[in-house]
């Protein structure tokens, strides 16, 4: 169990077992956990609803227990993303530029635009897949991670993300693949489409940052878990009345 106790302590603040962090043996149990996240995040909008709170502060809250179930890793991620890529410089000085402490312009607005579109995405989530969809958007975004690590190069010779590049083997990818396939099929008829719009916007952006750095980091990782929890909620509602 310490691949799981080890990708519950490094994505999340929810108190483990002590262990060693070994992200190489955590890279299979990412979804699992954001299937965690998306479970408490579900149990907290029942009992928001049961407590008549408004939906939009509903939503609202939820966006923030997220953060903090997460120490707002990802978030930090999307930040120094947009402060590298959004900005004119050269891909070995985007990855300096991820370095550095000081949050920027463009990583202020970037996660502005992604808190208020998710709030806004879940606010419209539809009553009778609105639980389930609250599940599915953290486990596709921690899947997402692991597509990215398999697929594409990593930027570093050393860092955060480098020991989770090497966990991230064809083998681990259908390993973690296996419970998001399963949450899609089980969000019928709209998951299996949501999945698959999950997978595309992983790869897109991947390659879109690719094409302004070396390669990948830790960074592009959580950005890319963001983009994709928002854009799962964002077209849950629409799928939902399309094909439901």
């Amino acid at each position: 169990m310490s691949g799981l106790w080890s990708a519950i302590a490094f994505l999340t603040r929810l108190p483990v077992p002590a262990t060693d962090v070994r992200l190489d043996a955590a890279v299979p149990w990412f979804p699992l956990v954001g299937l965690l996240l998306g479970g408490i995040l579900a149990l907290a909008d029942t009992a928001l609803r049961l407590g008549a709170v408004s939906p939009f502060v509903a939503s609202a809250l939820l966006v923030t227990l997220l953060l903090v179930l997460t120490g707002a890793l990802h978030a930090d991620g999307l930040i120094d993303t947009c402060d590298a890529v959004f900005g004119h410089a050269t891909p070995e000085r985007r990855l300096e530029i991820m370095r550095d402490p000081r949050t920027g312009a463009f990583g202020v607005v970037g996660l502005v635009c992604v808190v208020v579109l998710k709030v806004a995405g879940v606010e419209a989530l539809p009553t009778a897949t609105r639980a389930a969809t609250l599940v599915l958007a953290p486990t596709l975004g921690r899947w997402a991670i692991v597509v990215l690590a398999c697929v594409f190069p990593y930027g570093r010779p050393s860092g955060l993300g480098q020991p989770l590049k090497q966990g991230a083997t064809p083998r681990a990818l259908v390993l973690a693949s296996l419970l998001p396939v399963a949450v899609c099929i089980a969000v019928w008829p709209s998951g299996p489409l949501l999945g698959v719009l999950a997978l595309a916007i992983a790869l897109g952006a991947g390659r879109w940052l690719m094409s302004m750095l070396p390669g990948l980091t830790g960074d592009c990782y959580g950005a890319a878990c963001e983009v994709v929890e928002t854009v799962t909620w964002l077209a849950a509602a629409p799928l939902a009345r399309a094909f439901g």
